[in-house]
C-alpha cells in the first residue's frame, strides 16, 4: 500500500489554538504602571505604560472582553500562546 503524500508534507493556512496560557509574574506586574485597551492595525492590542516611561503592546485575544479604552488588570489577565503548523508561536492578552 501506497503512503498517502500528504502526511510528509508541511501544512499551511491552518487555525490558530491555545496552546498554552499563563498569569503575568510578579516580576512581570512590577514592570507596569497601568495597561489598557487601545486601537491597534489589526484590531485592539494591550499597551503597557512601563514604570521607566516607556510603553510596549501585545495584541488582544478576538475572545477577550475589553474594548478600547478599559483598563486591563495584569494580576487576572492571561498571557496566551497561540500556535499554527508552519508558523511561529504568537502571544496574546486574554483579559
Amino acid at each position: 500500500m501506497a503512503l498517502n503524500v500528504f502526511n510528509t508534507l508541511q501544512e499551511y493556512a491552518g487555525k490558530w489554538e491555545k496552546t498554552a496560557s499563563r498569569l503575568f509574574t510578579a516580576e512581570e506586574q512590577a514592570c507596569v504602571s497601568h495597561a489598557k485597551v487601545v486601537p491597534s492595525q489589526y484590531g485592539n492590542s494591550v499597551c503597557f505604560f512601563m514604570k521607566n516611561g516607556r510603553q510596549t503592546f501585545i495584541p488582544l485575544s478576538t475572545e477577550s472582553t475589553k474594548g478600547v479604552g478599559d483598563a486591563v488588570d495584569l494580576a487576572t489577565a492571561q498571557l496566551i500562546t497561540l500556535s499554527k503548523p508552519g508558523e511561529n508561536d504568537i502571544i496574546r492578552v486574554e483579559a
